[in-house]
């Protein structure tokens, strides 16, 4: 496969023969197959959301391979974009084919990431409900432990150490409901954080879907109509040879014609000339 086959007037690509090409689609369908791979560990991870499975623990090992499955589709675009250029139909076919799988994978990718928003958001949202639930049901505990201490009159010390011990008691539950209060907050904050990014995530790869889609079908295109400039001339270059023979066969018909004319001139003259030789 020569240069030719390969237009690469922007220097960005790395592609320029069919070996280049060959050995960065090989490096594309690996990464469509382990994109494919992580989004099925994906799905089995939040189909445990909500479950005894579910643990902190499990939520971070999917941010992982969800951060490393947004690399790689990045890294997998790129790749695909050094293949726009090629020129040959087979190797048009074949890119297109990989486009195609690879948009198939991305489509795979988001329908989890959908889910998994819309997990966390339902977590989100029951998770603030039986908050504040909570916080309604929990009073100071003071007015009771006070009703307590003065029912018992007759042993005015004793009762005055309960009330003290009560009063502690409830202190310290207090203090660990606002700690417990914080820690669900923080847990929220985490969740709505991870909604976020999610909803980036998926906007990032709606563009890369639609970058790719337009540079593939302008690519095409361009080369398209390449093709039916090379197909028209081709046209046009057999009408001419055509004529050009047309022409020479009329210039050959001239010339024999001219020919004969010359030899009955000349035969016209040579009898001319012999009678005019009798007559002397």
């Amino acid at each position: 496969m020569s240069y030719a086959s390969f237009d690469n007037a922007t220097g960005e690509s790395n592609v320029t023969n069919e070996a280049d090409f060959q050995k960065t689609a090989q490096i594309i369908v690996a990464s469509i197959q382990k994109i494919l791979q992580n989004v099925s560990s994906m799905q089995r991870m939040v189909n445990q959301f909500g479950t005894a499975q579910d643990s902190p623990e499990l939520k971070q090992q999917l941010h992982q391979i969800r951060s490393y499955t947004q690399q790689l589709i990045s890294d997998t675009t790129n790749q695909l974009k050094d293949l726009v250029n090629c020129k040959e139909r087979h190797l048009k076919i074949q890119r297109d084919r990989l486009v195609d799988e690879f948009s198939a994978a991305l489509n795979a990718f988001q329908a989890v990431q959908r889910k998994t928003v819309d997990l966390e958001k339902n977590a989100v949202r029951q998770a603030r409900q039986a908050s504040g639930a909570g916080l309604a049901l929990h009073k100071p505990p003071s007015s009771h432990h006070s009703s307590m201490g003065s029912s018992y009159n007759n042993t005015a010390n004793s009762g005055s150490s309960m009330f003290e011990d009560n009063f502690i008691t409830g202190s310290r539950g207090q203090t660990q409901q606002q700690l417990q209060e914080e820690i669900d907050l923080q847990a929220l904050e985490d969740q709505e954080q991870t909604i976020r990014e999610l909803e980036e995530n998926i906007v990032s790869v709606n563009e890369i879907y639609k970058k790719l889609g337009a540079l593939v079908y302008e690519q095409s295109h361009q080369v398209d109509s390449i093709e039916a400039s090379v197909e028209q001339t081709s046209v046009f270059v057999s009408e001419g040879v055509q004529q050009l023979k047309q022409a020479s066969h009329y210039q050959n018909k001239a010339r024999k014609k001219k020919f004969i004319l010359a030899l009955i001139a000349a035969a016209i003259l040579a009898i001319i000339i012999l009678i005019i030789l009798l007559h002397r």
